[in-house]
C-alpha cells in the first residue's frame, strides 16, 4: 500500500434504527486500531450523523462519520437535499459520491458527481467517489490509454492540489449485493486502470497518493486477500459491515494486508 494509510468504510445504506446505531458504536469501542495504521469510517443515513459524531467523541472511538450523499450547493432552494456545508458544520468527515445505486435509481450522472466532488472538497470533506465502470477494455500499460469516463468527467473540476484528498471506491455494478466478487486479477487490473486514469488527469505523483478502495460483496472471507493487492488501499463494505464482529475482522485484515 506504499505510504497510503488503508481506509475501511462501512456503508450502512438505509439499514439500522437509532438504538442499533448506538449499540454498534458501543460494540466497536476500544477495538479499533491506531488511525496511523488503519483509518475507519461509517457511512449512515443523514438523520443519525450528528448523534454519531457526538457519540464517537464521547466514547473516544477513532471513527470518521460519513454521509452517503450530499448536494453540490452549500445552501439554497433544494428541498430534501443535504448541504455539504451543513455536514461539515456538524463534524462529518466525508461523503460517498456517485454510488452505483444512486446512479441507477436516482439518475445521477458523471456531471452531477463532479459537482458534488468539488462541493465536498470546498467544505473540507473527503469525497469517496464510487466507480462502477467496466475496466476490462482498458490496458493500464498502454501509454495512449484514455482515462475512465467516470473519472475523466467526474473529477474534471478538481484542482490538482486537492486531488490527493479524494478516495476512489471501485465497485463493479454486478458485484454489489451479490454473492461473488471479481477475481483478484480483475480487481488488481481495475485498480491499475483507475490509478493510470488518475495519473493522466493529475500526474503520477498525485495518483500515487490517492487511495483506491474495493467494494462490491467484500466479506470477512475475502477481505484479507483483496487488501493484500498492491493497488488496493481499503474497502467500502455494504452488507458485511452491519455486524460489528465481521466489520472489526475486516478492519484488522487491513493491518495485515
Amino acid at each position: 500500500m506504499t505510504g497510503r494509510i488503508p481506509l475501511i468504510v462501512a456503508n450502512w445504506k438505509t439499514n439500522k434504527k437509532v438504538a442499533e446505531v448506538y449499540d454498534f458504536l458501543q460494540e466497536i469501542q476500544g477495538k479499533l486500531p491506531d488511525p496511523k495504521r488503519v483509518r475507519v469510517g461509517i457511512a449512515a443515513q443523514d438523520i443519525y450523523l450528528h448523534e454519531m459524531v457526538k457519540q464517537s467523541q464521547e466514547l473516544d472511538i477513532p471513527v470518521a462519520v460519513i454521509s452517503e450523499n450530499l448536494h453540490w450547493a452549500d445552501e439554497g432552494s433544494y428541498t430534501g437535499e443535504t448541504s455539504p456545508a451543513a455536514l461539515a458544520d456538524i463534524g462529518v468527515s466525508g461523503s460517498i459520491v456517485g454510488h452505483y445505486e444512486r446512479r441507477k435509481m436516482f439518475k445521477e450522472t458523471n456531471g452531477s458527481v463532479g459537482l458534488k466532488v468539488t462541493a465536498a472538497l470546498r467544505n473540507e470533506l473527503i469525497p469517496i467517489v464510487a466507480i462502477a465502470e467496466d475496466t476490462t477494455r482498458y490496458n493500464p500499460d498502454d501509454e495512449d490509454m484514455a482515462p475512465l469516463t467516470e473519472i475523466a468527467v467526474g473529477l474534471a473540476g478538481v484542482d490538482k492540489q486537492r486531488a490527493e484528498n479524494i478516495v476512489i471506491a471501485y465497485e463493479p455494478a454486478w458485484a454489489i449485493g451479490a454473492s461473488e466478487t471479481p477475481s483478484l486479477e480483475v480487481i488488481e487490473h481495475s485498480a491499475k486502470v483507475i490509478r493510470q486514469s488518475l495519473a493522466i488527469l493529475f500526474t503520477q505523483e498525485v495518483a500515487d497518493k490517492i487511495r483506491i478502495q474495493y467494494g462490491g460483496s467484500a466479506t470477512p472471507e475475502n477481505s484479507k486477500e483483496i487488501l493484500g493487492l498492491a493497488d488496493i488501499d481499503g474497502l467500502l463494505i455494504g452488507r458485511a459491515s452491519l455486524e460489528p464482529a465481521a466489520f472489526l475482522q475486516m478492519v484488522n485484515d487491513a493491518i495485515e494486508g
